[in-house]
């Protein structure tokens, strides 16, 4: 799940994910390990912030682009991210 604005108009490159029934950590380990992709999960010394979000305890996995990411790595990140919800 997308947390935050679906708008995009007025988003930031920072993008949060809440996988819900796997552990947003060891998503991000997987990730990391498995893709090479660097994220950050947790709560972000933002607990209330995630209680109104619906996300505490277990926080989100957070993605920041930034100008140079390519529309390639993005499409990669996309896929690696399906590949895990679809094997979870």
């Amino acid at each position: 799940m997308l947390v935050g604005k679906l708008d995009t108009k007025n988003r930031t490159s920072v993008v949060s994910l809440d996988f819900k029934e796997l552990d947003n950590g060891i998503v991000c380990h997987m990730l990391d390990k498995n893709y090479g992709i660097s994220t950050r999960s947790g709560l972000y010394c933002a607990p209330s912030a995630h209680k109104t979000l619906g996300t505490f305890p277990n926080g989100t996995v957070r993605f920041s682009f930034v100008y140079f990411n390519t529309e390639k790595e993005i499409d990669y990140i996309i896929d690696c991210v399906k590949n895990i919800w679809i094997n979870k």
